[in-house]
């Protein structure tokens, strides 16, 4: 989750600035969403409604793209990869356990781990046949757009953005865990962070296929090595931070539901 320095020892400070911003939006987000959950004045139809939907859509959309555009700093991806990925496996592991009513099953941290294993083979292939051409990675960046959005609903069984054009999905699809992961989810799953690989695999490889163009042109570059210190070191260190910050906010929620209310 947070960035090593470039082949150049050179610091994008400005992406850490981003995906500290994400993480403070994150924080702010699941806050409300326990001050609905422990009845603490967001309703459910505020929360569900048109505004927190697009915000939550925002966060995530943009914590995937800043963790595939990262991929290409540094190495260790093997290491990083499976450390997100066993993050994600301690959250889903303890929720089912101690909160199964608000469980997270296959949430953005084992989307992200799987996505960046993924990404490993791939990236080497790709290193090896076209290294670094920026109109190759402009493509790839469209063309992961464009599959994104076709695959927006295939969790609702078609592909298609619109259900009236669409390509319906066979029911018996639509079975197990192992194809609820992929994207395929069978009816009756629930869980409160649901990223399937499909679609949300594309939004990683858009950000990955930006790299190459965004850090490529000397003014992009200079530009991107400028954050704001504070939030920058919030984006630093973001996969501590999303790991505990819900314990924090929801033991605070708790006690204020149990003993001021």
């Amino acid at each position: 989750m947070d960035d090593q320095t470039s082949k150049q020892n050179n610091r994008y400070d400005l992406i850490d600035t981003l995906r500290g911003l994400e993480i403070i939006s994150m924080i702010a987000f699941h806050t409300c969403w326990l001050l609905n959950h422990f009845g603490l004045g967001i309703s459910t139809e505020i929360l569900f409604g048109t505004a927190f939907t697009v915000w939550e859509r925002s966060i995530c959309i943009g914590f995937i793209l800043i963790a595939g555009f990262s991929f290409r700093f540094g190495h260790r991806h093997l290491r990083k990869g499976l450390l997100v990925f066993g993050c994600g496996a301690i959250i889903t592991l303890v929720t089912c356990l101690f909160l199964p009513q608000i469980r997270i099953v296959f949430g953005v941290l084992t989307l992200i781990g799987t996505a960046s294993l993924l990404m490993i083979p791939i990236d080497r292939a790709l290193e090896d046949k076209v290294n670094g051409s920026v109109k190759f990675d402009l493509a790839g960046a469209l063309i992961s757009l464009l599959l994104f959005i076709a695959d927006y609903n295939i969790n609702k069984g078609y592909i298609g953005f619109m259900p009236g054009a669409a390509i319906q999905l066979p029911a018996a699809m639509y079975k197990g865990y192992l194809m609820t992961f992929l994207g395929f989810m069978e009816p009756g799953f629930f869980s409160t962070d649901y990223f399937s690989l499909l679609p949300w695999i594309f939004v990683y490889a858009c950000g990955y296929f930006l790299h190459i163009p965004v850090i490529s042109w000397q003014r992009t570059r200079e530009y991107i090595k400028h954050g704001i210190p504070g939030i920058s070191a919030i984006g630093r260190h973001s996969l501590p931070i999303y790991m505990v910050h819900p314990i924090i906010i929801y033991a605070v929620l708790y006690l204020i539901a149990q003993y001021l209310l």
